[in-house]
């Protein structure tokens, strides 16, 4: 059975276990619900959505583009569950006077299941994939052969909303059960927070987020996302911001798993 086979048998299978197991309280079904129960990560550089950042100190962008829409939600008591699917594909890239040369390709897939108890605490966990490619000016700009890079993985967050600080914290682990070209390191740590959401005006607040990412393959080395922005329109289903990030650290870009970068973003962002 398929990663993505056996995320849709867990929740079939668990939604109606955990009902039974409140079976004096109210269950309902709903499809396409109208808000996510997991936090967006708005730190983290690898997270779906649509968006377009500049390094302010070189000639490279990165554009995204994809989203993570919900499918299927399970009420039970105070148990909420949703199941949802998603791509993303992040391009890097270099801008030179009427070129644009792509430089990388890294593609995501997510199939995630999401558990919220309560109004404060949510858990993922679910099926991603994810693979890294060099592009053909990639090849030509670099004069190198691309590596194959490729992960399939299980997460496994948590997330917790705190009002007392006008945002989140989140924090876990990821099994990379597949993965190349490292064969014998299998985890990432990550976690972060998000912070402030102060009103600026009736339709802009803003806010800071940190986001902290610790790979195996790498010797436990970090990828580190300051973020400080503004969300200009938010729904519980779409948001748009802009921002500036300080991402530092080792590079996201799975083809330069081992090199390490500084980038000084700043990007406008569609959350979807």
């Amino acid at each position: 059975m398929t990663p993505f086979r056996s995320s849709i048998m867990i929740f079939l299978v668990l939604c109606p276990a955990m009902a039974h197991a409140q079976k004096s309280q109210p269950s309902s079904w709903s499809f396409f619900p109208s808000e996510h129960l997991f936090p967006r990560l708005l730190a983290d550089g690898t997270a779906p959505g649509i968006s377009v950042n500049k390094d302010l100190r070189s000639r490279r962008w990165i554009g995204g583009i994809g989203g993570l829409p919900e499918l299927v939600e399970f009420t039970t008591g105070n148990l909420r569950f949703q199941f949802g699917v998603g791509a993303n594909v992040y391009a890097s890239l270099n801008r030179k006077p009427k070129v644009l040369e792509v430089v990388t390709a890294d593609f995501y897939i997510y199939v995630p299941l999401d558990i919220a108890i309560g109004d404060r605490v949510v858990f993922r966990t679910g099926y991603g994939h994810y693979s890294a490619h060099l592009a053909d000016d990639g090849i030509e700009i670099l004069g190198k052969h691309s590596i194959n890079y490729a992960k399939d993985y299980i997460p496994a967050l948590c997330a917790v909303h705190l009002p007392e600080i006008g945002g989140l914290v989140y924090g876990g682990m990821r099994l990379d059960y597949y993965t190349i070209p490292e064969t014998g390191s299998n985890w990432v740590a990550q976690g972060g927070i998000e912070a402030g959401n102060f009103q600026l005006t009736p339709w802009a607040r803003a806010y800071a987020a940190i986001d902290l990412r610790f790979k195996s393959e790498v010797a436990w080395a970090s990828t580190q996302s300051y973020q400080i922005g503004v969300k200009l329109a938010e729904s519980p289903l779409y948001g748009l911001r802009i921002a500036f990030t300080i991402r530092t650290g080792i590079d996201d870009r799975g083809q330069f798993y081992k090199d390490r970068i500084t980038l000084h973003l700043f990007g406008v962002y569609l959350d979807v």
